[in-house]
């Protein structure tokens, strides 16, 4: 299937997936289609030899919850001694010719689980098996079965533990039907009824354990739904494929839908080493589950899920079954080869079977098929920032008066002109912040405050409890709400510092608490326009550079002139500096000019030369 299409699938069935029914296979439950030839006549001798059934048609199994017997798991078995037959889950019934074939349905107490028990099942023990549903038939050439015969004693269970933990258990189940001994040896893996959803696509009903995967793909689809994370989607095979990911011979395809970092060049996207493990919540280091969902009427798979070619026919439904991960980790670490990575896969199906394997040092080409976004992003960051404010004493806050009916103020955690030991300034961060306070203000409140929808600068939507997004200033700096990362520069006898990382703030919250008026604390979970991470904790004193009694005194005075606001516009419009009539401001660092002043309802238009 195609990859960008399974994306899209993603994008419009994860909110709105609807629960699907339980699948439960169909018992023949009525003595009409069990007619058991035996029943009432006496019992045959034993026979020495005993008969091979060599193929498992059907293994399922209920929790308590969903067997119908209280505190009773159920185990129903259907045996075989051809390949060829075959079990209708939704109908019951069986289609053969020439065969033999077990119907046991077994019960264990409440606690069991999905491994079959071992032990003697009988008709009224601890371990017990339905007389009714429990029955040997036999087919003749036509596929006309002979109507059953009683299975007489009861069926005995034993396992074999696996040599190492990428191989199977093994089973030996017998019993003895009209005095024939028949024997199961092999694998025996059961199917979650209960947990797993009714499914369009066939179903792998037994355990894949010890894959070896030879190759792999990888495709980068960055930013889905806003996540803020990189979504990367491998495909680790253990046959042949094409470079669009089918698989061309008989094989594996293990599919693995990951969430991890942006990369702001997508052509340096690659796998990132780590633990993944199964949410729903696009966080870095998951994967997301697998699963079928309706797209404008075509069943598509989306998630991680196994795709398995058995047959090489050439159609859909012959060649290929399938099964949906619901549980389990992936491990990711660096190969031993630069460019390689070794992946070791533990994981659940939501049947209940377990798929494990491992590659070692398999090249992933990376295909690059992430929108291309079309808006204006000031940020040159490669990857998450995780702030760094050991070398920063205290913080400084600044009052930018009165705009539009909420007090600002401007934060900065760090500093850009060496106001703290100019020694600390090398390889140190700056995170400057534009608060927006209920008007009157003297203190930054306490709260959680959100970044602006909008540019304040093309809308008036100002309101307590905000950021203002980041902007460049009249002198062309950033300001606002931005980071920016230092890196120091020497020469002989002197020594500077240059921006060689920032980055607008586009969204996020910073929630901000304090013990008194002079320290404060600062949890910040900010992005920028590409969606990376700008997070970190200040616990700091904080040094202010305005007088906060001075504010607070505004609240109450009767001439309301006083409380007007002055702004300084462009002639198209965009502001520049805004300050109550309680402040001053100094414009000699504007640029000549024509400007437009606002001062309450009076308009004044002045020329700075």
């Amino acid at each position: 299937m195609k990859k960008s299409l399974l994306i899209i699938t993603l994008l419009v069935a994860v909110a709105c997936l609807p629960a699907t029914a339980q699948q439960l296979v169909k018992k023949r439950t009525s003595r009409s289609l069990v007619k058991k030839r035996a029943f009432g006549l006496p019992l045959k001798a034993v026979d020495a030899t005993p008969q091979t059934l060599s193929n498992v048609v059907l293994g399922a199994y209920y929790p308590a919850s969903a067997s119908g017997v209280d505190g009773k798991e159920n185990y129903y078995l259907v045996l075989a001694d051809k390949a060829d037959v075959t079990y209708s889950i939704t109908e019951g019934t069986i289609t053969a010719t020439d065969a033999h074939v077990a119907l046991l349905d077994l019960y264990a107490p409440e606690g069991n689980g999905i491994s079959l028990p071992t032990g003697t099942f009988t008709a009224d023990g601890d371990l017990q098996y339905d007389a009714d549903l429990s029955c040997l038939l036999t087919y003749d050439d036509k596929g006309k079965d002979d109507g059953g015969v009683d299975i007489n004693g009861g069926v005995t269970v034993s396992k074999t533990p696996a040599a190492s933990e990428n191989e199977n258990d093994t089973y030996t189940v017998s019993f003895t039907a009209d005095g024939v001994t028949y024997v199961y040896e092999g694998e025996l893996s059961l199917t979650n009824m209960a947990g797993g959803s009714s499914s369009v696509y066939p179903q792998i009903t037994t355990d894949m354990k010890g894959l070896q995967f030879t190759g792999g793909l990888a495709f980068y689809h960055g930013n889905l739904m806003e996540s803020n994370t990189g979504n990367m989607i491998i495909d680790l095979y253990n046959g042949s494929h094409n470079e669009n990911g089918g698989l061309t011979d008989k094989g594996v395809d293990l599919c693995i839908n990951l969430y991890n970092r942006l990369f702001g060049d997508a052509s340096k996207a690659t796998l990132v080493p780590g633990t993944y493990t199964v949410a729903r919540n696009f966080k870095q280091f998951t994967f997301f589950p697998g699963m079928e969902v309706d797209y404008m009427g075509i069943t598509m798979i989306m998630g991680t899920y196994v795709k398995r070619r058995k047959a090489m026919t050439g159609s859909d439904d012959m060649d290929y079954d399938y099964c949906y991960i619901a549980d389990g980790t992936v491990v990711i670490e660096e190969g031993d080869v630069e460019g390689t990575f070794n992946i070791t896969v533990d994981l659940t199906t939501d049947r209940g079977h377990k798929v494990t394997g491992s590659g070692k040092n398999i090249a992933f080409p990376v295909t690059d098929l992430s929108q291309k976004g079309e808006k204006d992003v000031d940020s040159n960051l490669e990857n998450d920032v995780d702030l760094n404010f050991d070398r920063v004493d205290k913080s400084r806050i600044y009052s930018l008066g009165v705009q539009n009916g909420v007090q600002v103020f401007s934060v900065d955690l760090g500093s850009p002109s060496g106001k703290d030991d100019p020694e600390k300034m090398g390889d140190q961060d700056l995170l400057r912040m534009e608060f927006q306070a209920p008007e009157g203000s003297g203190y930054l409140p306490e709260g959680t405050y959100r970044l602006m929808e909008e540019s304040h600068l093309w809308t008036n939507l100002y309101g307590p409890y905000q950021l203002t997004r980041g902007y460049f200033d009249d002198l062309g700096g950033r300001t606002g709400t931005v980071y920016q990362h230092f890196m120091k520069c020497e020469y002989p006898g002197e020594h500077w510092w240059v921006v060689d990382s920032f980055a607008t703030v586009y969204s996020g919250t910073v929630g901000v608490s304090r013990t008194d008026n002079d320290h404060y604390r600062f949890a910040i979970d900010l992005y920028d326009g590409h969606g990376f991470k700008i997070s970190g904790v200040y616990d700091k004193v904080m040094e202010y550079h305005y007088d906060p009694a001075s504010i607070t005194a505004i609240k109450g005075v009767a001439d309301d002139r006083q409380r007007q606001p002055m702004r300084i516009y462009t002639l198209d419009g965009q502001l520049l500096r805004s300050v109550d009539a309680t402040n001053t401001t100094a414009v000699s660092a504007l640029p000549a000019g024509i400007y437009v002043v606002k001062s309450g309802n009076t308009t004044t238009k002045i020329v700075k030369k």
